[in-house]
């Protein structure tokens, strides 16, 4: 049976999976503050051999591609792409706000997924019925306001906002209030694999981390538009 290998180094706290079919034989999640090159190969390892998994049966790799730390997510996309490259298996890259937002989707909410980026700024999504994300940066203040409904906010990032978030919005917020790491390789092993059942695969040679740049913000969003 095909294997499939996600990773997400997108954060400080990194994982790994081992699926076949979408479905997790063997995931492990660890805080990793500025490790991430040093302990992803062995984490890779000790999946696989939880999974009773070959590395060499890899058949499809999935990554996190951000928004996150700039030299956190390097480790991880650049590992996906060595793996896809070496072994000729398809590449498929998910945004990390995605993945923190899956779970909440049908809650019956708009879900606004935040990851931090530095002290006063935060990476967002909002899915709104139509689960189309805005992806954008926000500073901590215009996150908090501004809400017209009632919204569930979620994600990694909710540690450093969810005070000011609950004071700016009232009761129009909605927190989830799960300690770290708030995102699961199962969640993402899912999502890659339902991009490439529908063909929606990357090219290992121009696959980039998402740093949320200007333009990548405007592309990303035309992107999640299209048919």
């Amino acid at each position: 049976m095909n294997v499939e290998l996600t990773l997400d180094t997108s954060t400080r706290y990194a994982s790994v999976a081992v699926s076949r079919e979408g479905q997790v034989a063997a995931e492990l999640s660890w805080r990793s503050e500025r490790n991430h090159s040093v302990e992803l190969v062995p984490a890779i390892h000790r999946a696989a051999e939880q999974a009773s998994a070959s590395l060499d049966e890899v058949s499809a790799v999935f990554v996190a591609l951000g928004p996150g730390g700039f030299s956190a997510l390097r480790v991880g996309v650049s590992m996906a792409k060595a793996f896809a490259a070496a072994r000729g298996a398809p590449l498929v890259g998910v945004c990390t706000l995605d993945v923190e937002a899956e779970p909440y989707l049908a809650a019956g909410l708009p879900v606004c997924a935040v990851i931090g980026a530095g002290r006063s700024k935060a990476y967002t999504a909002l899915y709104g019925a139509g689960r189309d994300a805005g992806y954008r940066v926000q500073s901590h203040e215009e996150l908090a306001m501004g809400l017209n409904a009632k919204t569930l906010f979620c994600g990694e990032g909710l540690s450093d906002t969810a005070s000011l978030i609950r004071e700016r919005a009232g009761s129009l917020a909605a927190l989830a209030d799960v300690p770290p790491p708030t995102r699961r390789p199962s969640v993402l092993a899912r999502l890659g694999y339902d991009r490439l059942r529908n063909g929606s695969i990357d090219d290992p040679e121009t696959l980039e981390p998402m740093y949320m740049r200007a333009a990548q913000i405007a592309s990303a969003n035309r992107a999640r538009k299209e048919p």
